[in-house]
């Protein structure tokens, strides 16, 4: 599969160099991809490249934004051709209010199809699940069966099994238990992993 993972800090990096290191063909995207920061991630990741964000998308099926939340919306309005990309949207907002991320990001991305997904628990658990020292659950909001299907497969690939949740709609509550998580890890640790069984 070939995945965009816009942005190259610890989810983005982590979610990646797992999806390399199963033979996905990955590109991360930079503001700055020729840094030395991008330059040693990428040559840490079996066929791994860099490039910019707007080559990033049209190289791309799958593109996971792994950007800070105050600015996921902001990123998928700057870039064109999302027309029928997937977009997992791993981001959570720095407010309380309005809509989830990934329904800003949908509306900002004319023709995508967004999931919710890799945003519940920290990189320290998803590095954990990757490596297969622990499995977990990993919730997923969409609307599109093919792009829900995608998502659920990359979530497999890092060791974590999927669940869908329901449409996007349901994206602000998976965006409120990443907060249960963060306050959790407080006293539980960063690698803990949340388990749904029915």
């Amino acid at each position: 599969m070939r995945i965009g993972v816009i942005g190259t800090g610890r989810v983005g990096s982590t979610l990646g160099t797992a999806w390399g290191e199963r033979g996905h063909e990955v590109t991360f995207g930079s503001r700055d991809p020729a840094s030395g920061a991008v330059a040693k991630l990428v040559s840490g990741v079996p066929g791994a490249r860099a490039a910019d964000l707007q080559e990033t998308v049209a190289g791309a099926d799958v593109i996971v934004l792994a950007v800070p939340g105050a600015a996921a919306e902001a990123v998928a309005r700057s870039l064109s051709g999302w027309a029928g990309k997937v977009i997992v949207d791993a981001t959570n907002p720095m407010r309380d209010d309005g809509p989830s991320n990934a329904e800003a990001v949908q509306n900002a991305a004319a023709g995508a199809h967004v999931v919710k997904a890799f945003n519940v628990i920290g990189v320290e658990a998803m590095a954990r699940a990757a490596r297969g020292e622990a499995g977990g659950t990993m919730p997923l909001a969409g609307d599109d069966d093919g792009a829900v299907a995608t998502t659920a497969q990359l979530a497999r690939d890092v060791g974590l099994e999927p669940l869908h949740v329901g449409t996007l709609a349901m994206a602000s509550s998976l965006e409120e238990l990443a907060w249960v998580w963060i306050a959790w890890s407080r006293t539980l640790g960063r690698t803990f992993l949340w388990r749904v069984e029915r």
